[in-house]
């Protein structure tokens, strides 16, 4: 009998053994929670690895294997591979935009937020740098990337600062606090350390002349009588708003010249957002609104870059901005778009991408 039982309780052993979490020693968690134009929850997960190069845990109920850490743009020091990769990925919930930013020629910042933030970062593509305030007309200094925003480590923020360049002007703002749809991971064994901090980004802001009062829906009047532009002269544009959650789902170009155009107009771009602005009167100007459809993540963007008339066709040119290998980027679908002001009145108008390719 005896015998007959030994590789029973031998068996019995060697799966009670494969079922226990083999976590690092000093396990901690990070997250950072990013929302807007990425929604996305990254988590590192830092510790010793005990007993051989290979440990495990339980992050979010899902059972992940634990490593050195790989090569990756994300990676940070003293963190492990989850699942063989850098981090731990999975998409955040949304929410509404907490923060609307608008950049001058002077180098101030106009913004506009209902609270709940306690910081806010601007990077035009190159350099990053923090402003001063947190609503209405104010500065800004140059910082080293997104230092100092929530828990973040200092290498935590450094590799955020470095995966949201290239992706043209954007803000981030600092959420004083969780959302609560996005709770913590339920995380086995129990870490020594857990930070999270949430980010709201905030892509395609805007740059305007700083005579131009707030971005409130209002404008400086225009000419009294409309601009007349020469054959192939260039027009002058101004990029009033943009964003990346229209409800248009195609390439479209959007043509308004009164102000039911313009509400209708404004619509469409505002339909999956709350707290849309006042669309401005067109006055003696065209509006058009940039449409490029449906994409499968965020990263997406479009700018207007050049505008011409020719033979009564106002043809604009965009530049196209897509996410870049490696890119922090959201699974969620996103609609990018702009809308601008052209001097004049206009009913023929063409995109063409900076290669001269029809919208598409």
């Amino acid at each position: 009998m005896k015998k007959s039982l030994l590789p029973v309780l031998l068996l019995s052993a060697g799966l009670f053994s494969a079922c226990t979490m083999t976590g690092p020693s000093n396990l901690r968690v990070h997250e950072a929670l990013l929302y807007g134009g990425a929604q996305e929850r990254i988590v590192w997960v830092y510790g010793s690895l005990t007993g051989g190069a290979a440990g495990s845990l339980k992050l979010g109920g899902q059972t992940v294997e634990l490593r050195s850490q790989i090569e990756d743009s994300v990676a940070t020091p003293g963190s492990l591979s989850v699942a063989g990769k850098a981090t731990y990925r999975q998409p955040t919930s949304t929410i509404a935009a907490p923060l609307n930013v608008t950049r001058r020629t002077n180098g101030s910042f106009d913004v506009v937020t209902p609270g709940g933030l306690s910081a806010v970062y601007y990077t035009d593509g190159q350099n990053w740098s923090k402003l001063s305030g947190l609503s209405g007309t104010v500065g800004s200094s140059a910082v080293n990337g997104l230092q100092g925003a929530g828990q973040l480590t200092s290498e935590e923020a450094s590799v955020l600062s470095a995966a949201l360049l290239g992706q043209g002007p954007l803000a981030v703002g600092v959420l004083a606090d969780v959302p609560a749809a996005d709770a913590p991971l339920a995380v086995e064994p129990r870490p020594t350390e857990y930070r999270r901090t949430a980010l709201y980004v905030l892509p395609n802001v805007v740059t305007v002349a700083a005579g131009l009062p707030p971005s409130t829906g209002s404008l400086n009047p225009l000419p009294s009588s409309p601009a007349q532009v020469a054959t192939g002269a260039r027009v002058n544009f101004t990029e009033l708003v943009s964003g990346t959650q229209s409800g248009v789902t195609e390439p479209t170009v959007t043509v308004a010249a009164t102000p039911a155009e313009a509400a209708s107009l404004y619509a469409q771009a505002y339909s999956r957002q709350t707290g849309a602005p006042t669309p401005p009167d067109p006055g003696n100007a065209t509006l058009v609104g940039v449409f490029l459809g449906q994409r499968a993540t965020g990263g997406y963007g479009v700018t207007i870059t050049g505008a011409s008339a020719s033979g009564g066709t106002l043809t604009l040119v965009a530049r196209l901005r897509a996410p870049q290998a490696g890119a922090i980027t959201t699974q969620a679908i996103t609609s990018p778009w702009t809308i601008v002001r052209v001097e004049g009145k206009y009913q023929n108008v063409r995109v063409v991408d900076e290669a001269g390719n029809p919208l598409r």
